[in-house]
């Protein structure tokens, strides 16, 4: 791409944020302002009933504007946490030249999904005006788990269980949960308003609408954009996304089959080298609130084979679905485009 190239990287140092107010903006403003991604001006963007409120980045006050303010050609990088927001108001972001990096990469057919750790050169590829998508948290914690050993052990078959918690489905998740919570505890009816039945104290094994195979939306993302990400669309996938009473936090549990039988020795070595992961053996206990909760990582536990099967393994992934899981993931994105630019 060769001067074009160079062009860019010196404008993409403009950064907007489209749902600043949202879960993932929060953090993701968090995590870019404690990092060291250049940035020369920031943009915030939100609805109308957010804009006009002012949020501290590196000590400076940036205001919130809404949307149809922004002047597209100012913008190098655009980070999107709105998964409300219809691509066409996306497109003027594209054509002026902005690279997106979608947290809900579904609204688009084109987006690249990433986690960097394990398909980041493909970030070459990643022009004016790409779609770059931060795949699902449930996915991302699939992804670092299973990648270590696919490599060695050429992974056939997996049956997975994605046990989301409230913060998946945005601010409204949490405060459902704390109020229904609330509500039980002081002796009332739960009085449900934003699932079908009682989310707290409770596990919903149905997450939205299914399709007439019985899966839902969720379930479907989880197949595509795991085999995009790892590279191989040939893995048989069986998956299972459930919603827990939990606050925040992603937990996937993975029973996978390979071509070649496993070494958990070599196993855990493999997942000592690799980037972004954490392996706890024994019996200390690994959680999604009091582990994985407020941190980077992806937290693997329970490596152990199947009863007279060398050839299939067990793990259980967790990490933070508002950190590693997407915002913390889409800032790792631009870093590592920005290191295969120069």
């Amino acid at each position: 791409m060769g001067q074009d190239v160079n062009e860019w990287v010196y404008k993409v140092v403009n950064v907007a944020i489209v749902g600043v107010s949202t879960l993932t903006g929060e953090n993701l403003l968090e995590i870019l302002d404690a990092r060291e991604l250049a940035v020369d001006q920031l943009f915030l963007f939100d609805s109308a009933d957010e804009a006009g409120r002012s949020l501290m980045f590196r000590n400076r006050s940036v205001r919130i504007r809404a949307l149809d303010t922004a002047e597209p050609s100012e913008i190098g990088i655009l980070f999107v946490c709105d998964d409300t927001l219809a691509p066409a108001a996306i497109e003027p972001f594209r054509a002026a030249g902005a690279l997106v990096i979608d947290l809900f990469p579904a609204r688009f057919e084109d987006a690249l999904l990433v986690v960097p750790e394990i398909n980041g050169d493909s970030l070459a590829q990643a022009e004016r005006g790409s779609v770059v998508g931060s795949p699902a948290p449930a996915v991302v914690a699939a992804a670092m788990a299973l990648a270590p050993l696919r490599r060695e052990y050429q992974l056939l078959r997996l049956n997975a269980v994605a046990l989301q918690s409230a913060a998946e489905l945005g601010r409204a998740g949490v405060e459902a949960l704390a109020a229904e919570t609330v509500r039980l505890l002081n002796g009332r009816d739960a009085e449900p308003s934003l699932l079908p039945a009682q989310f707290a104290f409770n596990l919903i094994p149905q997450t939205g609408e299914l399709d007439e195979t019985g899966a839902s939306a969720a379930e479907r993302r989880f197949v595509q954009e795991l085999r995009e990400v790892l590279g191989d669309e040939e893995i048989e996938i069986v998956v299972n996304v459930l919603q827990l009473p939990m606050f925040y936090g992603v937990t996937v549990t993975l029973q996978a089959e390979t071509q070649l039988d496993v070494d958990l020795d070599e196993a855990a070595r493999l997942f000592n080298r690799a980037d972004g992961v954490s392996l706890v053996q024994g019996d200390k206990p690994v959680t999604p609130v009091g582990t994985a909760n407020g941190n980077d990582l992806v937290h693997l536990t329970r490596l152990r084979l199947e009863a007279e099967n060398p050839s299939g393994f067990g793990l259980c992934a967790m990490t933070d679905n508002l950190r590693k899981g997407s915002a913390l993931n889409a800032v790792q994105i631009v870093e590592r485009w920005q290191a295969l630019s120069r």
